[in-house]
């Protein structure tokens, strides 16, 4: 198994914050959000950890990478260096797995931090041998326009999947953590060329359960997506006195 943070956005709405720093790198505790991230993934039995970024933000990756000396971990970046040129992360996907490699995928956005154990998904992947993606319940509805609401049947089938509702169905959002077997992620390319658009991911795994069981693992807690700036100051005062070396 590999895994994959995706890490390729500008993000704009954190601007000035993000005009040289890429949003992952932004401080969280005693290190940076994919700190965190790394955390949750070092107890996995993972090949490698590929950070999917952008030729601008290249450079700061590697420069945090060879301070942090993470084992198996690389960064692969995509062909842009603008927001007007980015591909969007199903399409750098796609072109990231071309060299990877035939392999199960456990796939996160960059600036997501979550009290997921991530080693229960797996647990649960292996147990119903399909796609899985992480479920969290937000309290409000009118916030749940920003995320792709999912409604699932007592066995956590997936049975709806609809990115950015008008009118949110339920509280239920995805939170961009996917865990994909071969099979799956091999077929990013036949949805790319039927002219799908290539972000949000989602679009790909809404697709994707039209023909394949597609499973929702719900989890409590706290999960913070990193879009603006009140979001990044609250999970900021959170993780105020957390130590990314010992966090899991």
């Amino acid at each position: 198994m590999k895994a994959v943070v995706l890490a390729g956005g500008y993000a704009k709405r954190l601007w000035p914050l993000t005009l040289d720093t890429p949003k992952p790198l932004l401080p969280i505790g005693d290190g940076t959000i994919i700190d965190f991230i790394i955390a949750k993934l070092r107890p996995l039995d993972l090949e490698e950890i590929v950070i999917s970024t952008n030729q601008r933000f290249e450079r700061h990756f590697n420069e945090w990478l060879s301070k942090r000396r993470y084992a198996n971990v690389k960064v692969v970046p995509e062909p842009s260096a603008k927001e007007e040129e980015k591909l969007g992360p199903t399409k750098a996907l796609e072109l990231l797995v071309r060299d990877s490699g035939a392999d199960d995928y456990l796939i996160t956005a960059g600036d997501n931090l979550f009290s997921l154990d991530l080693r229960s998904m797996v647990g649960f992947y292996n147990r119903v041998d399909s796609p899985v993606i992480a479920l969290y319940e937000i309290a409000r509805r009118e916030d749940a326009r920003k995320y792709a609401c999912v409604i699932v049947d007592e066995s956590l089938l997936v049975r709806r999947f609809e990115e950015k509702p008008e009118n949110p169905p339920c509280c239920l959002v995805s939170t961009g953590i996917y865990l994909l077997p071969w099979r799956c992620i091999s077929r990013v390319s036949d949805y790319l060329k039927s002219g799908n658009p290539p972000d949000p991911i989602g679009r790909f795994i809404c697709w994707l359960s039209e023909t394949e069981k597609v499973y929702g693992l719900k989890f409590t807690g706290y999960w913070y997506d990193i879009g603006s700036l009140e979001s990044y100051n609250e999970a900021k005062e959170a993780f105020r006195d957390l130590k990314y070396a010992s966090y899991t």
